[in-house]
């Protein structure tokens, strides 16, 4: 078709009927891409469902599901991963920066939130840090005891996630801080541990458990050189099917697991430890060797006078790590990573808040008639309520026998009714305190009294546990102090300031409204004029607000710190997994 202007008019001058290619049938009109299109509804949701992890190829399913089949969606899949890709293309090089207006923005809605970012000599962010008013508290409540471990492929950096971890008085994992570090030297470990002291309204922990990184080794003497360091045990106990040889491994593993866990006390290790050892023939294990030279930092019976809340690994750390990787993957952007952990850590804390609300509302079921029973139920938390019930209840299968005694004190020898062979415990009792020690230390290392206690106390009569060994960290009222600084008081409400707040209360207005049209007659065509005067009038606003007659809301944007986008990192742990001789076997076995 050939147009010409003649005048004030426009003339059709010629007209073929005839097409140059095939044309399309109507089954296919909306495979051509003239004929698709990403509605802006179809872009807010998918951004919504992309934050909820949802497949491309399930997203697509459900707008299949929405407009009753596939030529009704109005765009493809691929249509979804091309807008996906331009999404990402947008936040190139101003990454660092979002992140950065990110942490502003929630640190004036409140006060308690605190962030440092790192950066080098030519403006590139390297190292950040940042915890909540939440995550701050946890650690006034529940920051005796530390676990610490890394995350890789999180982010499109590859930057190194590190969350610094605790068990609070469910024993749930709790959060304490966290952070996005540019290497594992120790220089950089130091740098992070100095700053989340600086944040926590206490001191440092008793314990922190890792891994046997030599790098975090360093730095924890130096940025915590009161804290004690515990490597954790399912990653030394794990390698002695790799350290040692197969036939070893078999017939010996187990004597090297009871001489671990079963010792009490230093002496017994050793002896033990060099017994087994000469009996396998591996005393020129090199790995045995340097194994032994750091048996203070791993092995139980060196650290039973530590507390501890019942952790001997890092396997907090990593169950943790696995919950997090069901939100976040190594695409995402870092406040892309930000806004998804925040959703994560949301799910973990609701946990917590729900446990709060059974220990209160509910009572746990009583086994025995013995007052300390029923008084600790009303304590403890239903977990560790359930622990104390155990031992309180294998407390009968005890006898209590006084071995020794002088001015200072009374030692009791403890052993079970039936059974023979079994090991059998000293309880010591100070004359002038009356205090109760056990030589199974269980009470220091996990905070409850253990059954040979509790036979004592039986014996003598005493019907409520005394103040001294209820530990305040796993009764209900934990939570109950207050927190030093009052953490998390400075809430401000910057609502109308926020566009996002905005979308969402207006959003939140809009799907009121519609889902009331949908159920009365006529609603959806009322609803539908209502929109439609609506988004009319809004045009003619906008109009008004360009030629600089009306006035555009302001959104204050923090444009006064220019960071680049950190470079890619590579990890320690972003090469091949090496397997172990448990997961070849595994492997082998499923073939």
């Amino acid at each position: 078709m050939a147009v010409v202007r003649k005048g004030e008019k426009y003339v059709v001058s010629q007209f073929f009927e005839g097409h140059n290619h095939t044309l399309v049938s109507p089954r296919r009109v909306h495979l051509l891409r003239s004929h698709r299109k990403v509605s802006a509804a179809k872009k807010a949701l998918v951004k919504q469902l992309s934050a909820a992890n949802v497949p491309t190829c399930q997203q697509m399913t459900l707008f299949e599901l929405e407009s009753r089949s596939l030529e009704n969606v109005g765009c493809s899949q691929q249509d979804l991963c091309n807008y996906k890709r331009d999404m990402k293309k947008m936040v190139d090089g101003h990454d660092a920066n979002m992140l950065y207006e990110h942490f502003e923005t929630v640190k004036v809605k409140n006060d308690s939130f605190t962030y440092t970012i790192e950066e080098d000599d030519e403006g590139r962010m390297t190292n950040c840090f940042w915890a909540d008013a939440n995550a701050r508290k946890s650690y006034q409540y529940f920051g005796d005891v530390v676990v610490f471990d890394t995350m890789y492929n999180t982010n499109r950096y590859s930057m190194i996630f590190a969350p610094i971890l605790g068990v609070n008085h469910h024993r749930q994992t709790t959060l304490f801080g966290c952070a996005f570090l540019c290497d594992e030297s120790a220089e950089t470990f130091k740098w992070l541990f100095k700053e989340w002291l600086k944040a926590m309204p206490v001191g440092p922990p008793k314990m922190i458990i890792t891994d046997q990184d030599p790098a975090m080794t360093k730095a924890i003497a130096i940025a915590l050189p009161n804290t004690h360091h515990r490597y954790c045990m399912w990653h030394i106990t794990n390698k002695f099917s790799e350290k040692i040889s197969a036939l070893s491994y078999k017939e010996y593993y187990e004597e090297f697991k009871n001489c671990i866990w079963n010792s009490e006390t230093p002496e017994e290790f050793e002896a033990g430890w060099v017994e087994v050892v000469n009996k396998t023939n591996l005393s020129d294990n090199k790995w045995l060797q340097n194994l032994y030279k750091i048996h203070e930092r791993w092995v139980p019976a060196y650290v039973r006078h530590i507390f501890s809340a019942h952790m001997t690994s890092s396997q907090k750390a990593e169950i943790t790590h696995s919950f997090f990787k069901r939100y976040v993957s190594k695409d995402n952007s870092l406040l892309d990573f930000v806004t998804r952990f925040k959703r994560a850590l949301a799910r973990i804390r609701h946990k917590e808040l729900d446990k709060d609300h059974k220990d209160v509302n509910e009572r746990p079921n009583l086994k025995s008639m013995y007052p300390m029973e029923s008084t600790m139920s009303e304590l403890y938390t239903s977990e560790i309520f359930n622990m104390f019930q155990d031992e309180l209840f294998q407390n009968t299968a005890y006898k209590v026998i006084a071995t020794n005694e002088d001015e200072h004190q009374v030692v009791y020898a403890v052993h079970r009714i039936k059974g023979s062979g079994l090991r059998v415990r000293e309880v010591v009792v100070d004359k002038s305190s009356n205090h109760v020690r056990c030589s199974c230390k269980m009470f220091e290392c996990a905070g409850n009294p253990c059954r040979h206690m509790l036979a004592y106390f039986s014996r003598m009569q005493v019907d409520d546990l005394p103040n001294e060994y209820i530990l305040w960290r796993w009764t209900k009222s934990a939570k109950a102090m207050r927190v030093t600084s009052d953490l998390g008081s400075g809430m401000k409400e910057i609502c109308d300031k926020s566009l996002l707040e905005q979308r969402n209360r207006l959003f939140k207005l809009a799907s009121t409204l519609v889902d009331e049209a949908m159920t009365i007659e006529d609603g959806t065509k009322f609803v539908d004029e209502l929109l439609s005067s609506g988004i009319k009038k809004l045009c003619d606003m906008k109009k008004v607000s360009q030629d600089g007659k009306g006035s555009a809301i302001q959104v204050p944007i923090i444009r006064e710190h220019r960071l680049k986008d950190p470079l890619q990192v590579r990890a320690k742990g972003c090469g091949k997994q090496l397997k172990g001789g448990n997961e070849k076997a595994a492997k082998k076995a499923r073939r």
